[in-house]
């Protein structure tokens, strides 16, 4: 009981460490309310590099960010990771290694604040951020819809820790998933746009987000495919991937992978 005891207190640390990371991201993409902002100075850093190296050595961090992400949640990696880390503790794992990756993607970035666009107008700005909370709100409503506290590797501990089994895997296509294939990853590609003030610092991050992105999910989708089978193809058929209504969507499947 000691051991279950412990997996659970360590996955609630991971869960209260991704809301915090999740809080700063958002500032950190605005400039508001952290110490270190997508345009603004590092505290520790009396020069910023150079336009090219700075764009290279931001467009490495997203990539590294981007490898970790991948490779920890293909099902081939799982499997192996699951004989050293227990599998109730194996999502909280990722969600450590996952703000450990954020910590120092915030901390190397190297600010480029040069201007592309700026509004001024408060109005406007208004609504820029009100969009800006809208994104987030749709990504984070979209982990309800296959299990948020499974998402975030609560459910696994607290299941471990009352000797129950897992439910077993539903899947949807309502809500969110019935518009697009991945909302949360249509939620990273928008967000970084959603600013009044908006840099080439931004402009490396949407872009790198977005190569990512494109990159990554033919390999999500394999896994997917892998997984679950035909009724993945069917609803990969018919629900468009990231822009609503590109197909007319009808109601069927979506996976509850946890990428």
């Amino acid at each position: 009981m000691i051991r279950k005891s412990l997996m659970l207190i360590y996955a609630l640390g991971a869960y209260a460490l991704s809301m915090a990371v999740l809080v700063y991201i958002m500032g950190f993409l605005i400039d508001f309310g952290v110490p270190k902002g997508i345009s603004g100075q590092s505290a520790t850093d009396d020069e910023s590099l150079a336009l090219w190296p700075a764009i290279l050595v931001n467009a490495g961090l997203i990539a590294l960010f981007g490898l970790h992400h991948s490779v920890t949640a293909r099902t081939s990696f799982k499997r192996w990771w699951t004989k050293i880390i227990p599998a109730p503790i194996e999502r909280a794992t990722y969600l450590y290694m996952t703000a450990a990756m954020t910590a120092l993607l915030v901390v190397f970035w190297q600010p480029i604040p040069i201007t592309i666009w700026h509004v001024e107008s408060g109005l406007a700005a208004g609504f820029i951020y009100a969009g800006y909370i809208s994104i987030w709100m749709m990504m984070v409503a979209a982990t309800f819809h296959f299990g948020h506290f499974g998402f975030l590797g609560l459910a696994q501990a607290w299941q471990n820790f009352r000797e129950t089994k897992p439910a077993p895997s539903k899947m949807t296509a309502r809500y969110l998933y019935a518009l697009v294939r991945h909302p949360i990853s249509l939620g990273w590609m928008l967000a970084p746009f959603m600013t009044p003030h908006f840099t080439v610092g931004h402009l490396v991050f949407a872009g790198a987000t977005l190569a990512y992105i494109l990159l990554a999910t033919p390999f999500e989708e394999a896994d997917l495919i892998e997984e679950i089978g035909e009724p993945y193809r069917d609803y990969r058929d018919r629900v468009p991937t990231f822009v609503p209504f590109a197909k007319r969507p009808s109601v069927q499947v979506v996976s509850e992978r946890k990428s």
